[in-house]
């Protein structure tokens, strides 16, 4: 981890002294999961949101490092069988945990001389965790539902990184200002269960859309 960041410092420093630097503001819907375990159920995404800001500057004519935070909201749900636990009937478990998310993505497109721009992303990211928690609701029948929830900070690690890919489509709005399209999946490498029970890893998906603003140059 030691090693992504301090790779990552020279481009924070170097970006805001390139030339054509452009700064985005994005935000959008993400589903989101975690890698599947052995005998676990089939689980429902949390639908979530993502939110955050980059500067990008050009490497080259059609290559650009974006460097950018994001609030990511991750996490999973399943159905639980409590008849091994004594109970009767199927439970439904829900985590659901935000992240802040810095990633160092490089972005390949066609030129933006047509007013529109197609390019690909790849890239590392970090996330430090804000807060999890974990509920479970059980549907009781005639008798009611009934719904237990609590943290799950202890038992989360805080720090999770992983690879970034995706695509996105740029179009020329006025001037210079333009408006960015992005489809970005984000893999998980880190088993994110802290009791050491799980190999558990993120996974999530991301729809944003936001504006493009260059300046210096």
């Amino acid at each position: 981890m030691r090693r992504i960041v301090a790779s990552l410092l020279p481009l924070l420093v170097a970006a805001p002294l390139m030339a054509q630097t452009t700064l985005g503001i994005r935000g959008g819907l993400s589903r989101a999961t975690v890698s599947d375990v052995e005998g676990s159920p089939d689980q429902d995404p949390r639908q979530g949101v993502v939110a955050g800001v980059d500067l990008a500057f050009p490497l080259a004519s059609t290559v650009e490092l974006r460097i950018g935070g994001a609030y990511a909201q991750k996490g999973t749900s399943s159905s639980v069988d409590l008849a091994s636990e004594g109970f009767a009937g199927v439970g439904t478990a829900t985590v659901e945990a935000d992240w802040v998310q810095a990633s160092a993505l490089a972005r390949i497109g066609t030129p933006r001389d047509g007013g529109m721009s197609i390019g690909l992303l790849l890239g590392p990211w970090a996330a430090s965790l804000l807060s999890c928690d974990a509920s479970l609701s059980v549907d009781g029948g005639e008798q009611g539902s009934v719904s237990q929830s609590a943290s799950c900070d202890d038992a989360t690690k805080s720090i999770d990184y992983g690879i970034a890919a995706g695509a996105g489509l740029e179009m020329a709005v006025s001037g210079g200002l333009r408006l960015g399209v992005d489809l970005i999946y984000s893999l998980g490498l880190v088993n994110i269960d802290d009791t050491s029970m799980e190999d558990i890893k993120t996974r999530h998906l991301a729809l944003q859309a936001g504006i493009v603003i260059p300046f210096g140059g």
